[in-house]
């Protein structure tokens, strides 16, 4: 296939082109999309280890600090300019949007490994890679029941971890690296269509329609999520019936959070055959979320 109509629409990609591979190279292109999925978990945990490691670190320097009179606020307790919020009311500190940034930068360099110049291939693993971190995610997320959840419970327990440390991550990854990888992977893919000329005939297409489905949910999903934490963060008049109108909203926004996130899962698992495994087990984790909960209102009240 020509490059010349991706070059001028790809200026920073003017060295991918469309290829035509044969059935070993196109076997090969799967497994290394596989491999590349697995190698996108393994950075998860490697992460998750990263936060432990830099939180025991950050816990000793306090505590040596104030040892030596000394500490990382100033005197009236300002936060340092890493620890303070990147936006004046966000919950979301400098610090923890430099590492999204990171982390998107490393999934994207990920993403592009070993695609050579093979535009599909880069367009394909972009889907792969993200979706990889899907079930690490909501791994992330707020739980139902911090105190009988055996994820919280390790990363508590013996990574210093609790959930506050984890949660904004959880947003920041939600709200601003998946959507962009989507995103990405769903424009080259468009702009594939256009110029090969088969765009009406792929939008009649099940795995294309599931896609755009998918796309609605995420922009559903990322529009819920900023509700959610606006009710998380809100501080009515202390009144009971305040209070209680707030728990109503409250449950009624993560109610709808979680049935856009149940939409996306159940679109993704219709849309692409080999990224069924990491839907499958973001609903494992989802299901351990709510057995959690169940076990704390059973047993624990």
């Amino acid at each position: 296939m020509s490059s010349r109509g991706t070059n001028s629409w790809l200026s920073p990609l003017a060295d991918y082109r469309y290829t035509s591979p044969t059935p070993e190279q196109l076997r090969e292109r799967r497994e290394f999309l596989n491999l590349r999925g697995e190698y996108a978990q393994l950075s998860t945990l490697v992460l998750l280890l990263l936060f432990s490691v830099y939180r025991f670190g950050a816990s000793r320097g306090r505590a040596r600090s104030r040892g030596n009179g000394n500490g990382p606020t100033t005197d009236r307790g300002t936060p340092s300019w890493l620890d303070s919020a990147l936006m004046r009311g966000g919950g979301e500190t400098r610090g923890q949007y430099l590492v999204a940034a990171v982390w998107t930068v490393w999934l994207l360099t990920l993403s592009a490994w070993g695609t050579g110049d093979d535009y599909l291939h880069l367009t394909k693993s972009l889907g792969q890679t993200i979706l990889a971190t899907v079930p690490f995610n909501l791994l992330l997320s707020p739980k139902l029941s911090t105190t009988t959840h055996p994820f919280n419970l390790l990363c508590s327990n013996l990574l210093l971890l609790p959930q506050i440390h984890l949660t904004p991550y959880h947003r920041l990854f939600g709200r601003l690296v998946i959507p962009a990888l989507i995103s990405l992977h769903s424009l080259l893919y468009l702009m594939f269509f256009v110029e090969n000329g088969v765009l009406e005939t792929r939008l009649n297409d099940s795995d294309v329609q599931f896609g755009i489905w998918a796309f609605f949910a995420l922009a559903g999903l990322w529009g819920t999520s900023g509700w959610v934490v606006g009710w998380v963060r809100r501080r009515g008049n202390p009144t009971a019936g305040s209070a209680s109108s707030g728990r109503i909203s409250k449950r009624g926004a993560y109610v709808l959070h979680v049935a856009f996130v149940i939409l996306l899962l159940g679109v993704v698992y219709f849309h692409v055959e080999h990224a069924r495994k990491f839907v499958v087990q973001a609903l494992v984790i989802y299901g351990v979320d709510v057995g959690s909960w169940m076990v704390k209102m059973l047993f624990m009240r």
